[in-house]
């Protein structure tokens, strides 16, 4: 599988070109290897955006089989394991386990949570998930304790070997034909992008300025109606002093 190389010289284009790209907008075959080796890049602070070679990545996909695997009262994290010579960390939100009267029934009977939430607020079905497991996992890339993880969007469960060397398939195919080079945007394309980019800017200014004016007008009716009943009160207490 390839790695980044930092003897590369490499063009990091300005994020408007990033829907151009053959990995932004898609789930990235990964290792785990190659997420700990993402490079981040300063300007893109808070975007969760990293990069291969200067391909930009947001969301990946890797496979491999469970190894460790830990329950918490409002989240899963589980360790997955490629044979890339790393493992990482796979994180999932879900509802805190639910408080019975009785704290007996509670230790013999542990409620089962099967439902999760990814880190975009969608429902996510855990059920079948466990220590020793193949799966495939979709999701973004989330750092903690100094290390790269995964925050959980989309899992499965890879029912056979013949499924399992198709995915690995895939990755191979991908990393061959997308990573083993850098991203390259022609100078043409690049100014079209630009473009491209200035239009959607300015078309969102506009709708913010019609919001903003739309609301300004909603201010103004709303000042004139309480003007209106502030003078018919003060008129219906003329007529009754009257």
């Amino acid at each position: 599988m390839p790695e980044p190389s930092s003897t590369i010289s490499l063009t990091f284009y300005p994020a408007y070109c990033f829907p151009a790209s053959p990995t932004f907008n898609t789930w990235s075959k990964l290792t785990a290897a190659n997420v700990h080796a993402l490079t981040h890049r300063k300007g893109f602070e808070g975007q969760k955006t990293y990069f291969f070679l200067n391909h930009p990545i947001k969301w990946v996909r890797l496979v491999g089989v469970i190894v460790a695997f830990d329950e918490y009262a409002e989240r899963w994290i589980f360790t997955l394991d490629d044979s890339s010579g790393a493992t990482i960390q796979v994180v999932c939100s879900r509802d805190p386990t639910p408080i019975t009267s009785s704290k007996m029934a509670l230790e013999k009977n542990p409620p089962k949570i099967s439902t999760g939430k990814t880190a975009t607020g969608n429902t996510i079905d855990m059920s079948g998930i466990d220590l020793g497991t193949v799966v495939k996992v979709k999701g973004g890339i989330g750092f903690y304790a100094q290390q790269k993880q995964i925050t959980l969007e989309r899992i499965s469960i890879i029912p056979s070997t013949t499924s399992e060397a198709q995915a690995w398939t895939e990755l191979a195919d991908f990393q061959t034909s997308v990573l083993s080079e850098p991203w390259l945007v022609l100078p043409a394309d690049e100014a079209k992008l630009r473009a491209e980019a200035d239009g959607t800017n300015r078309r969102l200014r506009r709708r913010k300025e019609k919001e903003k004016e739309k609301g300004k007008i909603k201010e103004q009716e709303a000042r004139r109606r309480q003007r209106g009943k502030r003078r018919r009160r003060e008129e219906e207490k003329g007529i009754e002093k009257g």
